[in-house]
């Protein structure tokens, strides 16, 4: 089996397009339709289902796909090494993160990063659903929670810190909070999760709480809770990343200054090592910094 047709059949699936594969590839889309069949006829196995208006991968395609993807990407950066160093800095990076993170904090970072790097490209999906890294063809995922062993490639990036936030006028017709119970007293705006739902865990230094509240609006997004807590909804647990402009200009005051939840880790996973692929190393790099920046440590 030629390695050409391997390749070729791995950006098709990446792009799911004969069309886009071509182009990529620099080479006659007829070309490529070919070398898929040869490679089925070599392999004695149907990859792909083709009609006139969609492309499927069948089971086998998708375990060879999945199999075939990092070790084409290390030949392809091994083949641009050869051009020299700086070379290596092209090609397209597909990101996917949370939306709140992905909003505040990858996406300028990206931004930056394309500006230094003209030859890279980026591609990004903000979902707070766990991706498929090897199976959607993704390089490179910035996930918050722990994460449990899959053998993919994992990089611990720091913690996100929520600290308890209000609005001045909101704060001003309530009794002012002297310790994490009296939240009880308070309208609470909370991720819709099960653990934050009626109650938050705050610490101190070594002391640890927790303390029930009465959630008066539950959101699955923390910016939603920003936005409600500007808007004079109540106390929103929110991360600092999002929420420490609004404190410097004085529009939230932080309440109970002296707290703030356990640290939620932040990882960067990929199916490969970074150091495999220098557009993936300088990527995660520039991630990291921008994270490190942003209070994540």
């Amino acid at each position: 089996m030629e390695l050409d047709l391997t390749r070729i059949f791995v950006k098709v699936v990446q792009f799911n397009s004969f069309s886009k594969a071509a182009v990529m590839l620099k080479m006659p889309k007829s070309t490529v339709s070919k070398s898929i069949s040869r490679l089925e006829k070599e392999t004695g196995t149907k990859l792909l289902v083709r009609s006139t208006r969609s492309l499927t991968v069948t089971e086998a395609g998708r375990t060879f796909y999945e199999a075939c993807l990092g070790p084409i990407h290390l030949i392809e950066d091994a083949q641009k090494a050869l051009s020299g160093q700086d070379n290596l800095l092209t090609g397209l990076v597909r990101i996917t993160a949370p939306e709140d993170l992905g909003t505040f904090i990858i996406a300028p970072a990206i931004a930056k990063l394309s500006a230094q790097h003209p030859m890279l490209r980026f591609e990004l999906l903000y979902t707070d659903n766990l991706v498929d890294l090897v199976k959607d063809g993704f390089d490179l995922a910035v996930r918050i929670g722990r994460m449990r062993d899959s053998g993919l490639k994992l990089k611990r990036a720091g913690e996100v810190i929520l600290v308890p936030v209000a609005s001045p006028a909101y704060l001003k017709q309530k009794e002012k909070l002297k310790s994490p119970r009296d939240l009880a007293q308070h309208q609470c705006l909370t991720l819709n999760l099960r653990q934050t739902v009626d109650r938050w865990t705050l610490r101190s230094g070594d002391k640890a709480v927790h303390v029930g509240i009465q959630s008066k609006i539950l959101s699955n997004q923390m910016s939603s809770l920003l936005r409600m807590a500007l808007a004079d909804a109540g106390i929103a647990l929110v991360p600092t990343y999002i929420c420490q402009s609004y404190l410097d200009n004085g529009k939230l005051v932080r309440v109970l200054p002296e707290w703030s939840s356990p640290g939620w880790p932040v990882s960067m996973i990929s199916p490969l090592s970074p150091s495999s692929s220098a557009r993936l190393k300088t990527t995660v790099d520039h991630i990291a910094n921008e994270l490190k920046r942003a209070g994540i440590v």
